[in-house]
């Protein structure tokens, strides 16, 4: 069997997403015991994948930090308070109907207080609650995402090519899914791994018509955090290329700054 297209014929992404099928997973499992390549395919898109959606995770609320912070202060025990001899002496006796006034404002001071403290840690829950749903809501939207495109990689006629790294960029390395299926031919592309770019840079896609390059678009840095995006379609291609451009893409390829390759 031929490793390469085996790791390349996305039964990885269709393991690790949950998606492939009984039979898949045992043959999956049995060549990852096999052999090592497999396996450090499989654990690279772990560590991608999991990339991708700390990137796009938000940071814990505030109030969580807070809940910790005070049961830990919480845990060390008060010191036990000393009684001064002032405190010991007898005290002036005061008239009961001072007293009881005194206590009345004391009681509603404090009922008061009580009320909108309570009425503040409801609402401050109410928000808290509206974050955290919020929160899960992406959360839940993104790995849809995440499954649907992974789904897609199986539709009849759909091809794939792992792009290489080259001299530029030696352990550079993406995936070209090309759906022949569709009356547009759609291209989309999956970043492995790629160098972060410098400012004023971007990524641009070609595809190689009888030796001749064509635009397929140039894209972010930031589409790391999604498993596919679509590219510009192309009807007829025997290789395609990633090169390092500058922002809104060039003309034509800089083939000294050309950073992964590979043909179909």
């Amino acid at each position: 069997m031929n490793i390469k297209e085996y790791i390349s014929s996305g039964i990885i992404e269709s393991y690790v997403l949950g998606i492939a099928s009984q039979a898949e997973r045992d043959e999956f499992e049995a060549m990852c015991a096999q052999y090592h390549e497999v396996a450090a395919a499989r654990d690279a898109f772990e560590a991608s994948l999991e990339a991708r959606l700390l990137d796009s995770a938000p940071p814990p609320p505030a109030f969580l930090r807070e809940k910790v912070q005070t049961a830990i202060q919480n845990i060390n025990t008060a010191p036990a308070t000393e009684i001064s001899e002032e405190e010991e002496r007898p005290q002036p006796r005061i008239a009961m109907w001072k007293w009881m006034a005194a206590a009345s404002i004391v009681l509603m001071a404090g009922s008061l207080f009580w009320a909108f403290s309570l009425n503040s840690k409801y609402q401050k829950a109410q928000a808290d609650n509206r974050s955290l749903q919020a929160q899960v809501n992406q959360s839940s939207a993104e790995l849809a995402q995440l499954r649907s495109e992974a789904e897609m990689l199986h539709k009849p006629g759909m091809k794939m090519a792992a792009l290489q790294g080259t001299a530029a960029a030696p352990g550079a390395f993406a995936t070209i899914y090309w759906d022949t299926a569709s009356p547009s031919r759609d291209v989309y592309l999956m970043i492995n791994n790629l160098p972060q770019p410098a400012p004023g840079k971007q990524y641009q896609l070609w595809a190689l018509i009888d030796g001749q390059p064509h635009d397929l678009g140039v894209c972010d840095f930031e589409i790391k955090k999604r498993l596919l995006v679509q590219m510009k379609g192309v009807h007829n291609a025997q290789a395609f290329a990633i090169t390092l451009e500058p922002t809104g893409g060039s003309p034509g390829p800089t083939l000294e700054a050309m950073y992964a390759h590979g043909e179909l």
